[in-house]
């Protein structure tokens, strides 16, 4: 686990100042226990056993219940669901923090939707900056948009730089049980240019590449593409004139 940076700015946060002690120990356990992307697994045993693995006897999953919402209420962390699973967002992470896994281990939040606490009613809210580690303010977005949006406009994306273009509508369903997010958007475009120079994907006159909802299903931006032989700069007219010597030959 790399190590996390932590900004003597928590010594004047009014919001770290508002935390008991115990809820400062999580958020501080929280940090440490995040992939590098700042998000966690927010089912409450899973963030007992990672947080306090030597106090598992003492600490309740009711405490950390407790102590995460009021880490969300003072802005610190915040909750989304992806697929009936909650997950944890530290605000602001990208920032402070030094990224340096390719992909996060866990969903994005804009892959679900934002609740308003760790078990609770679901309600899409702005996202408060992390005193911890900065005093810039937040940018919030007054009108985010849906998950079903952000997914469309990635999928015409793809759409717009696969090569072939057949059944888009089962591209769309292999696109929205995958739920790219922007970094793995990004992964995807990476992999179709390479794909677009490889041999196999140029040959004759590309028959040879694969229906889209394939390519996805078969996570075809993951693999190895042989680039194409390039055909020196003029070679067309020499092979037509060793052509022709062939023919002078036979005749």
């Amino acid at each position: 686990m790399p190590n996390r940076i932590i900004k003597e700015s928590i010594c004047t946060s009014n919001e770290i100042d508002a935390l008991k002690p115990e809820e400062e120990i999580l958020f501080y356990r929280i940090i440490v226990n995040c992939d590098d992307f700042g998000r966690m697994d927010a089912r409450l045993p899973i963030l007992r056993a990672k947080c306090f693995p030597l106090r598992i006897d003492t600490v309740k999953d009711k405490d950390i219940k407790a102590w995460m919402n009021t880490l969300i209420k003072q802005g610190l962390i915040f909750i989304y669901e992806v697929d009936g699973k909650e997950y944890l967002q530290m605000s602001t992470w990208e920032k402070h923090q030094q990224i340096r896994a390719k992909r996060s281990k866990y969903p994005a939040p804009d892959d679900g939707l934002i609740t308003s606490e760790i078990i609770g009613n679901q309600v899409i809210a702005n996202v408060p900056e992390n005193p911890i580690q900065s005093n810039l303010e937040s940018e919030s977005n007054p009108n985010p948009t849906s998950t079903q949006s952000t997914l469309k406009d990635r999928f015409e994306t793809f759409w717009t730089a696969y090569p072939k273009k057949r059944s888009k509508g089962a591209a769309e369903k292999a696109w929205a049980k995958i739920k790219p997010n922007e970094q793995l958007l990004g992964e995807i475009l990476d992999a179709l240019e390479r794909a677009k120079t490889s041999a196999d994907w140029q040959k004759d006159g590309g028959q040879y590449i694969p229906y889209p909802a394939t390519w996805l299903n078969a996570k075809g931006w993951e693999d190895d593409y042989t680039p194409a032989p390039t055909v020196p700069k003029g070679w067309g007219a020499i092979k037509e004139f060793l052509e022709d010597g062939d023919d002078d030959d036979e005749s």
